[in-house]
């Protein structure tokens, strides 16, 4: 198989890889915002929050719940140029959170931002770039 034939499938990984962030980040900010910030908390890498100190927790998971909808938005408006330049920018939101992780004293899944910031940063300008062909 040929690198031309690699390429074809590249729409289809970048459409699941988009549908995946974004029902990811739509579940993160139910979760996180109305039905269990505090676990929520926890999970995110600050396993000593307590029901005093999160009270501004579910503000970082609301970002994640209006900007799971505007990536099925764009998803669904089918432009990818505008889903890149907005994962790329998204990205900000990644660093804050490792930021905060590094910050805490006792700070856990910092990889996992990592990891997703990463993940943003790639797919940004693929979806750029797949938009042009």
């Amino acid at each position: 198989m040929s690198d031309s034939n690699h390429l074809t499938y590249l729409p289809y990984i970048l459409d699941a890889a988009t549908c995946a962030i974004g029902s990811l980040l739509i579940y993160s900010g139910v979760k996180g915002t109305f039905i269990d910030p505090l676990a929520w908390a926890k999970g995110f890498g600050l396993p000593t929050a307590t029901p005093e100190n999160v009270v501004l927790f579910p503000s970082a998971t609301g970002r994640n719940l209006g900007a799971g909808i505007f990536v099925w938005a764009m998803i669904l408006l089918r432009e990818r140029k505008v889903l890149g330049i907005f994962l790329m920018c998204w990205s900000w939101a990644g660093v804050a959170d490792t930021k905060v992780l590094y910050a805490h004293p006792k700070g856990t899944n910092r990889a996992m931002h990592i990891r997703n910031t990463v993940l943003v940063l790639v797919l940004g300008p693929l979806l750029i770039q797949s938009s042009r062909s």
